[in-house]
């Protein structure tokens, strides 16, 4: 049952929208300095993996939210996917302390780095981190600043030496003193009166260092937090839901990620409390695997079979924007996930609604990854909502439906029908189906169950037309109480005469009545590509991503569909970019850091 995969993280229909609009985050975050260029102009190499992208928060951004500020060294392959700070092992282990502060959701996460480093922070990455003239610090100062504006800060928490240093150095940019080994004595007030810090051990060493000493580390910074609790009781209190734990009683263990804090439609097995996935092919892939596959599928046999090269046909950007980044100048365009009427719904939340057992139907699906994907757009009286058949695997890595090659295929469709905003799109059922047993694929969408929740999301949707894109869609509908609400049937992207079929299906649209966007559509089509719009997809999707075809595949082990593994590629023309140039500014700063 899912139920067996949310233990100690709330609800899946518990998610962070993003940035609130209203506020500068979305700003601060697409003011990222170039991550890239600077750290080849100031080491001489690639200092950083910018392939995936940066990753900025994870915790609360609305104002008063936020009393304590973890503050870390950089992510990982984890946060890459999730586009959260502190998802995988690390976070997992914060978490824990968190907890046993009795701190629920009173937090904010944030890093030293936005990208991840390659091998370990030291001089070479020192002056970019902490010198007040780097573009970096600047733009890390300008986030920390806000943080301290929109809420009353209380505890920071360093983990590592790189968060050491940039809490002292965030304390001395205030007029305040810090010593990075000695955090419990910088002072913090000079940000904000109320504030203390104190530095932890990074979890990463316990490579090097045993797990004791570990344990003893974080039980000191615990038993100050315990005085200055006792000294005054209102200067932390645990949060409503929350109990504090003597600090004689930690243990170094793990804990999950709460739902709340991360995307709506995101693989259950990110932020599970360890690590979900490994980098390959040289930083331009990650793999995820499931609760019964292996980091590195260590022990295991597979491959992967399909083209990796991705292509640009469709791919359109602002001026400023980088392609492994999420839009920089539209960095409002971002999906805050669905209305709560369908958000629990579409995740068989509701007792009336409830998914059938997928497991236990025989689909190919891994359970440990959820029942994310399942929609993209609006689903408030949309003019067209699609019910599609599953295209690729793109979907597992983005959080919402039809994602990849199909759907960019489907959104230049939507387009010559009048659509831009005004559409919303189901995929049939919320697991991986691809190349599944017919039969059985038949039996969850006959299912009572199945047909039943896909019938209230229709009747809440209230649509102007559905359209039936592919055999188990129209099988669905098929089955289904519609209503009066007309059904338009194409073939899925790819099967004979797609082409051909969507274009009599825009013919028979034109004669229909249904809210549209554009006053002349076309209802002209030939195969064109556009990618994802923005608005479709969560806060820190990449711009490569939805724009460049499939970029995601699944293993095969001894020739068949592996449901242990799946990797999302970046594609070949963003893997091939130089750096961006510096901006003059960013040049002024490396030639006095130089």
């Amino acid at each position: 049952m899912p139920e067996d995969q949310w233990t100690g993280r709330g609800f899946p229909w518990e998610y962070d929208p993003g940035p609130p609009r209203n506020r500068s985050w979305p700003r601060l975050f697409a003011e990222t300095p170039n991550y890239r260029a600077l750290g080849q102009a100031l080491t001489g190499r690639e200092a950083f993996r910018w392939h995936f992208g940066p990753m900025f928060y994870r915790g609360r951004l609305s104002d008063g939210q936020a009393k304590v500020l973890i503050v870390g060294q950089e992510g990982a392959q984890d946060e890459s996917l999730a586009h959260r700070s502190f998802t995988g092992g690390t976070g997992a282990r914060m978490q824990h302390v968190l907890l046993h502060l009795g701190i629920t959701r009173s937090y904010l996460f944030l890093n030293t780095f936005v990208y991840p480093i390659f091998g370990q922070y030291g001089s070479s990455l020192r002056a970019l981190a902490q010198d007040l003239r780097s573009p970096v610090c600047r733009h890390r100062h300008e986030i920390f600043d806000y943080v301290a504006a929109r809420n009353d800060l209380h505890l920071a928490i360093a983990v590592g030496n790189a968060a050491k240093e940039s809490l002292a150095t965030w304390v001395a940019s205030h007029g305040g003193s810090a010593d990075p080994r000695r955090l419990h004595n910088a002072e913090a007030s000079a940000i904000s009166p109320r504030l203390r810090m104190v530095g932890v051990v990074h979890p990463g060493a316990v490579r090097d260092t045993p797990i004791s000493e570990i344990t003893a580390d974080f039980t000191a910074a615990l038993r100050r937090i315990e005085r200055w609790s006792q000294d005054d009781p209102s200067w932390l209190p645990a949060d409503p839901d929350g109990a504090r734990q003597p600090a004689g009683d930690y243990t170094y263990e793990s804990a999950p990620i709460p739902f709340r804090d991360l995307p709506y439609g995101i693989a259950w097995r990110l932020g599970r409390g360890a690590t979900s996935s490994n980098r390959s092919d040289d930083q331009t892939a990650i793999q995820v695997f499931s609760a019964d596959g292996r980091s590195n599928n260590t022990g295991h046999q597979i491959s992967y079979v399909g083209s990796t090269n991705g292509s640009k046909a469709g791919y359109v950007e602002d001026r400023g924007d980088l392609p492994y980044e999420p839009p920089r100048i539209e960095y409002r365009a971002f999906d805050r996930g669905p209305e709560a009427r369908f958000a629990r719904l579409l995740l068989g939340g509701e007792a009336a609604f409830p998914w059938p057992d997928f497991t236990t139907l025989g689909l190919l699906g891994h359970p440990s990854f959820g029942y994310g994907p399942i929609y993209r757009g609006r689903l408030d009286r949309p003019g067209l909502l699609a019910i599609v058949d599953q295209g690729s695997h793109d979907d597992l890595f983005t959080g919402r439906a039809l994602s990849g090659d199909a759907g960019q295929h489907l959104q230049a469709f939507l387009r010559a029908a009048g659509v831009t905003e005004r559409y919303a799109i189901l995929r049939v059922l919320p697991v991986d189906t691809l190349e599944g047993d017919a039969a059985r694929m038949r039996a969850a969408i006959d299912d009572p169950r199945t047909q039943a929740l896909y019938a209230e999301v229709i009747r809440r949707a209230r649509p102007g037309v559905l359209l039936a894109i592919g055999t188990d869609a129209r099988r669905l509908l098929d089955r289904s109480d519609l209503g009066n609400t007309r059904v338009v049937n194409l073939r899925a992207f790819g099967q004979r005469s797609w082409k051909r079929s969507w274009q009599t299906a825009l013919t028979e649209l034109k004669s229909l009545r249904y809210s549209k966007d554009l006053s002349r559509p076309t209802f002209s089509y030939d195969g064109e590509r556009e990618q994802i719009p923005r608005i479709d997809l969560p806060f820190g999707t990449l711009r490569w991503q939805g724009s460049s075809g499939d970029r995601a595949e699944r293993a095969r082990q001894s020739g068949r569909p592996s449901s242990n593994y799946y990797r999302l590629v970046m594609p070949e023309w963003t893997a091939e970019l130089d750096p961006a140039p510096l901006s003059p500014a960013e040049q002024q700063a490396i030639d006095e850091l130089t």
